[in-house]
């Protein structure tokens, strides 16, 4: 089935449309999509180029890796804005299944929004969760080393 997406990356949209037979065209530009593994996919370009894509998250918020570099995607049926910083409500929450590194902020901390938090890694992929909004560090809900799930909540900041 035919599908039409925009994909957000930073403030670049783009508009993706796929067919049943797993091409894609992004922006114009025609590409084969075939599966290769667990959330893993062989992107084809026009000119040939292959490059291993691996995809995580639930959309609309996805995280993507290829050729060693991490993409913070939103994905959508219409373009709209997600806040760079992962939250549910004051609780900053991870975007996938990741590995606490490091604990940026301690309980009482000032954060100004767009602060970092929290560092997960997850697929080899360095993620930063930061402050949806300035205010002080109530509570730590991770520590050093947790395996953490989307939902939970790492970090709660009061206004």
């Amino acid at each position: 089935m035919a599908r039409r997406y925009q994909v957000q990356y930073g403030d670049t949209v783009f508009t993706a449309d796929t067919q049943a037979d797993g091409v894609v065209i992004v922006n114009g530009v025609t590409c084969t999509v075939t599966p290769a593994g667990r959330e893993r996919y062989r992107v084809t370009a026009p000119d040939g180029t292959v490059t291993l894509v691996s995809v995580a998250g639930t959309a609309p918020a996805l995280w993507a890796g290829a050729n060693g570099r991490a993409f913070d995607l939103d994905v959508d049926g219409s373009p709209r804005v997600r806040s760079t910083a992962r939250s549910s409500g004051d609780d900053m929450t991870p975007p996938m299944p990741a590995t606490v590194v490091t604990v940026v902020v301690a309980v009482g901390d000032r954060v100004d929004a767009g602060a970092p938090v929290v560092i997960l890694e997850a697929m080899k992929m360095e993620l930063t969760i930061r402050a949806a909004h300035p205010g002080t560090v109530r509570a730590l809900r991770c520590a050093v080393g947790d395996l953490v799930r989307p939902g939970t909540v790492l970090v709660e900041i009061d206004p």
